[in-house]
């Protein structure tokens, strides 16, 4: 089974970009993984925003469940990949 992880993102906040990149660097090695950005802005990301409850952005979802609002540290994200 693989890892389907999506981040919720908004034009406007900058640690959206941190957010994609840290997950971007931390799964390029793994297998199984897809790595998934969805803006706030588009309809997808509206309805992810809503079913999410999402507050914040940058937010993270794994597996259809929400782990994260805001920037996650290097370390914190790593161990929900291991």
């Amino acid at each position: 089974m693989g890892i389907i992880i999506e981040i919720i993102t908004s034009p406007n906040c900058v640690h959206s970009p941190k957010a994609v990149k840290l997950l971007t660097d931390l799964t390029k090695k793994m297998k199984g993984v897809i790595v998934k950005e969805v803006s706030v802005i588009t309809p997808e990301g509206q309805v992810m925003a809503e079913e999410y409850e999402i507050e914040s952005t940058p937010s993270i979802a794994i597996n259809g469940r929400l782990v994260f609002e805001g920037l996650p540290k290097k370390k914190e994200m790593k161990e929900m990949l291991t």
